[in-house]
């Protein structure tokens, strides 16, 4: 049996803990449903759902394979993997695209809501464009571990927010979901910071720049687009 490399579990643990956040911020409202009263999804919801689940388990099986030297083995996963990829900026993007009359539904008043709803519109579409330019960068630096491996965190990282979202709702808790969920971002990129300083003394490149990247198309599309007239009136016209 070949001698297997020491190398860190940082990446193979957290991608354990993202696929769990999103199994039981998702539970009520998908994976669970049957138990709970909730309002009915459409189909592509699921699909949405069933891609992003498809998503985080590739990402577990392919930490895991490098870190126990199967390197050869999540290379031939890599078409998985952008296969599933393309699912989910597929599904999402319609899935967003079918906020906001789900929306105008729950809320009822598109005048004295239109923020709300375009800010949560155009905020899922920022976390596809997000989870899009990450996802292509990591493709084309396959070849460079260093680089791959933070890109592919922060494509994860940008599309697990719902599931943060989804906590803020859980019984007996009372956090305002804004704040909750950029808390919850910070904490993962700052766990990756200090991962960079533990292991190489100084933080990556791709970990800042990337960082940055995310956070300004969070803040673009979720909370800038839907303060101008454009921006409410695509949503509005998705209505």
């Amino acid at each position: 049996m070949p001698e297997i490399r020491r190398r860190s579990k940082f990446f193979m643990y957290v991608s354990y803990a993202l696929l769990v956040i999103v199994l039981i911020g998702f539970s009520p409202t998908y994976y669970l449903r049957a138990f709970f009263d909730v309002p009915a999804i459409p189909l592509y919801v699921y699909g949405h759902g069933a891609a992003l689940t498809a998503w985080f388990i590739w990402f577990c099986v392919q930490t895991t394979a490098v870190n126990y030297g199967r390197v050869a083995l999540h290379r031939r996963l890599g078409v998985v993997g952008i296969t599933i990829g393309i699912l989910v900026i597929l599904s999402g993007t319609v899935s967003a695209m079918g906020l906001a009359p789900r929306l105008l539904e729950k809320y009822g008043n598109i005048d004295s809501d239109i923020f709300r709803i375009t800010g949560v519109v155009w905020g899922n579409i920022g976390m596809m464009v997000a989870f899009t330019g990450f996802l292509v960068a990591a493709v084309l630096n396959r070849r460079k571990s260093e680089i791959h491996k933070r890109l592919m965190y922060l494509a994860s990282i940008g599309i697990i927010l719902p599931a943060f979202g989804r906590i803020t709702k859980f019984p007996m808790i009372d956090l305002p979901e804004p704040a909750f969920v950029f808390g919850c971002l910070l904490m993962l990129l700052g766990m990756l910071v200090i991962f960079d300083k533990k292991n190489r003394g100084s933080v990556h490149r791709v970990t800042w720049i990337g960082g940055i990247a995310l956070f300004a198309s969070l803040i673009f599309f979720g909370l800038v687009v839907p303060t101008t007239a454009p921006g409410r009136a695509f949503v509005l016209a998705l209505t």
